[in-house]
């Protein structure tokens, strides 16, 4: 990666709705430069997918939380197992594997109290390895960003 690549991650994790055109004025290159370097970039696994992001409030889905996991034993076949009960659970919207005192930390994005403890009900009740779930929800946020900062050492030239 050179500093026009930095660049172009750096604005596009922003604003991935700016045409090539747009984003060639940003960086002060060409459209053409750009879509060439863009696909490149999507083609090394650098940028990964091209989303807008939802108000959840507006969405009606206003109930954040953030619920930590702890487990019996955390084995790779329960951990795919996990996985994939996370994954078919449309209110979660990321779920981690981590170090440390827990398991795993889940984040989601809920209608209201019914929603959420029919998703609990659901992912933790029949599991007979999860040992504990503790829920925390989001009462303010302080930063909302999915932006990863683009490191300048990583620049060739």
């Amino acid at each position: 990666m050179d500093r026009l690549d930095i660049r172009i991650v750096d604005i596009l994790q922003r604003r991935g709705d700016l045409t090539h055109a747009e984003l060639a004025e940003a960086v002060g290159s060409t459209p053409s430069t750009c879509l060439r370097r863009v696909r490149s970039l999507q083609k090394a696994g650098i940028l990964t997918r091209n989303v807008f992001l939802a108000d959840g409030a507006k969405l009606g889905r206003g109930l954040r939380a953030i619920i930590t996991v702890t487990t019996k034993d955390y084995d790779l076949a329960r951990r795919a197992a996990f996985a994939k009960s996370v994954g078919a659970e449309p209110a979660i919207s990321y779920a981690y594997g981590v170090t440390g005192d827990l398991d795993a930390i889940l984040i989601g994005n809920f209608r209201d109290m019914v929603e959420y403890q029919a998703s609990c009900d659901r992912l933790f009740d029949g599991d007979k390895n999860i040992t504990r779930y503790t829920t925390h929800f989001i009462s303010e946020t302080y930063k909302d960003d999915p932006a990863i900062p683009c490191d300048p050492a990583l620049s060739e030239g």
